[in-house]
């Protein structure tokens, strides 16, 4: 995305940790930028202008090519004086992130829904070492998050996966050949898992750049029982199990598909 070429931009509140565990939203705040998978510190209405043009507008998109982009690691004040904060960025740690929407105001459903389908999520990561939770920065794993509403009202139970390329070292693998689910995870699970993840790595290089996420799949109507398979086959191995009821979009940006 440039400046001179328009592009749709969807912002979220979440309940990602503040700085500080602060509800004060005077205070700067962290953004998870996607499908970068930047975590951007800092961020603040004071700079919200060299957010978008140096490095909202320079980051990947779902129709870039898969390839690495160089984002900086660090932006001076704009206008310390003024007491406007630097922004920073990192990679977030986590080889693939699980948004699920959960604004109670906009869709009772979605907020009931979240906080169920959030538990079981976890008991199926937790056995697999890819449960990850709001604290954890360890490089690997599952990040699970809550979303402001999503998707109009005409579906519930929204959930949206992002993934690294060839997130855990199973996408091109069928369940049994590596010997169940857990044993095929746990061998990419991890900083060694990350460094096959398209270049992943804890930290920010100039220079290289990383590729983010490599695919984005969006849900609907997500029931518990779903929750074994999206873990099993979408998450660890980005195939969508019930494309025809569930399906609402993404990219897939290795295969150039750019709308399902």
């Amino acid at each position: 995305m440039t400046a001179n070429m328009p592009q749709k931009l969807m912002l979220s509140a979440s309940n990602m940790p503040t700085p500080h565990d602060t509800d004060d939203y005077s205070e700067p705040t962290t953004l998870l930028l996607l499908p970068a998978f930047k975590l951007i510190h800092n961020a603040h209405p004071l700079n919200a202008p060299q957010l978008i043009t140096e490095i909202i507008n320079q980051a990947p998109t779902s129709t870039s090519p898969l390839s690495p982009t160089p984002l900086p690691a660090s932006l001076p004040s704009p206008d310390p004086d003024a007491g406007v904060p630097a922004l920073s960025l990192t990679d977030c740690p986590h080889n693939a992130v699980i948004l699920m929407c959960s604004h109670r105001t906009r869709d009772a459903r979605c907020a009931q829904s979240a906080p169920i389908l959030r538990k079981e999520f976890e008991r199926q990561l937790r056995p697999l070492g890819l449960y990850r939770d709001l604290h954890d920065e360890r490089p690997g794993g599952v990040g699970i998050y809550y979303i402001s509403h999503v998707g109009g009202h005409k579906y519930s139970a929204n959930v949206m996966i992002y993934r690294r390329p060839n997130a855990f070292g199973l996408d091109d693998t069928a369940p049994g050949e590596t010997n169940g689910t857990t044993n095929g995870a746990q061998k990419t699970n991890g900083t060694n898992g990350a460094e096959k993840n398209g270049g992943h790595t804890n930290g920010s290089d100039e220079q290289a750049g990383t590729v983010g996420a490599s695919q984005g799949i969006w849900l609907a109507r997500v029931k518990p029982e779903d929750c074994e398979n999206l873990i099993r086959y979408t998450v660890l191995r980005g195939k969508v199990v019930k494309p025809e009821s569930q399906l609402r979009g993404g990219f897939d940006r290795a295969r150039g598909l750019m709308s399902w």
